[in-house]
């Protein structure tokens, strides 16, 4: 819906209902628009920073994840392109993924939902709190959620072996498809067995297979 009001008239109207809400849990909550401008951010989130305003959320998700979410929105808008105004506000974009807290990288679920629109603007709501799951080696977790029927929308990342790797694992990978060993592509990358080995292990978790030939298949 475009919004009659601006959009930090209506932030400022949603701020009763986003303390209410904030209470009731332990997430984090905050408002932003498309800008990055926070008309409210969740106290202990900008305890180290002087302003809301100097919030970034992207500087801390993790190097690795932060290259899938983008991908992610980019397809999110390309949904969003396809629905009517009034439509675009029933949705609930749900993000699991690593981001630093405290000099270390947690998993967390970062819940989003449009709340209104005016001209090239948004106004939206985010809800950060702990992931039930600490895995560091799993990879970025997404949904569409429709909020007034439950539905949860098909949406495909991106194929495993593009999005969910890093360049590194995506290189080793790479070379284990065309039939190298380990010792192999140590020698030719110019790293160590065990680091070989390691990557290994991560790309077999990350596709959520047992061995390198399911991992080619998937």
């Amino acid at each position: 819906m475009t919004a009659d009001k601006s959009i930090e008239e209506i932030a400022q109207e949603y701020i009763p209902q986003i303390k209410f809400l904030e209470e009731a849990g332990s997430f984090a909550v905050f408002l932003s628009d498309r800008f990055g401008h926070y008309y409210y951010v969740t106290e202990y989130v900008t305890e180290d920073i002087e302003a809301p305003q100097e919030l970034n959320i992207e500087k801390l998700v993790h190097p690795d994840d932060l290259e899938v979410v983008r991908r992610i929105d980019k397809k999110v808008w390309e949904f969003l392109d396809t629905l009517p105004e009034e439509e675009k506000l029933a949705y609930k974009y749900i993000y699991e993924l690593r981001v630093l807290e405290k000099g270390k990288y947690i998993r967390m679920i970062y819940q989003t939902r449009l709340l209104a629109f005016e001209d090239d603007n948004f106004l939206a709501m985010g809800m950060i709190d702990l992931a039930p799951e600490q895995s560091a080696n799993t990879s970025v977790r997404f949904q569409i959620k429709n909020c007034l029927t439950d539905e949860i929308v098909p949406f495909a990342i991106e194929s495993a072996t593009d999005a969910l790797l890093t360049p590194r694992e995506r290189e080793i990978f790479a070379l284990a498809k065309e039939g190298m060993f380990s010792k192999e592509i140590s020698e030719k990358l110019n790293i160590s067995i065990h680091t070989v080995n390691r990557h290994r292990q991560n790309i077999l978790e990350k596709l959520q297979v047992d061995n390198i030939i399911e991992a080619i298949r998937s």
